[in-house]
């Protein structure tokens, strides 16, 4: 089974970047990096994915947070979610969203659109 996590903001806080998620109607407790993330091209958006014994979990990031994100790839700061009083480090995130960034450059099988804000925010 497939559950979503959105990520309503990001603050950079003890030389760590903090991906916020208020509401989670479900647990973190045994949920781990997976270290892997993927695109949503429909919704312009970047996911990383945790893993539960049972359950995948989509840890969606949108574009309007990206140019908070940027800084993982200039600082190499570590990642970490905050839902509720869980925290989690996402590991490998950098060489995720680097790779990522790296292969939607010019490729048209994202979509005309995920590419261009791509552009714009990490390739400019």
């Amino acid at each position: 089974m497939r559950k979503k996590l959105m990520v309503e903001k990001i603050e950079k806080r003890n030389e760590r970047l903090w991906l916020i998620s208020n509401d989670s109607p479900f647990s973190l407790e045994h949920a781990k990096p997976k270290n892997h993330m993927l695109v949503d091209s429909d919704n312009i958006a970047f996911i990383y994915i945790l893993e539960t014994e049972e359950d995948f979990i989509y840890v969606t990031i949108p574009y309007e947070h990206w140019t908070d994100m940027k800084q993982v790839l200039t600082e190499s700061i570590p990642v970490f979610l905050q839902s509720g009083m869980a925290e989690l480090e996402l590991t490998n995130f950098k060489e995720e969203l680097a790779y990522l960034i790296e292969n939607i450059d010019g490729n048209a099988n994202y979509g005309e659109q995920m590419e261009q804000a791509v552009k714009e925010i990490f390739l400019t």
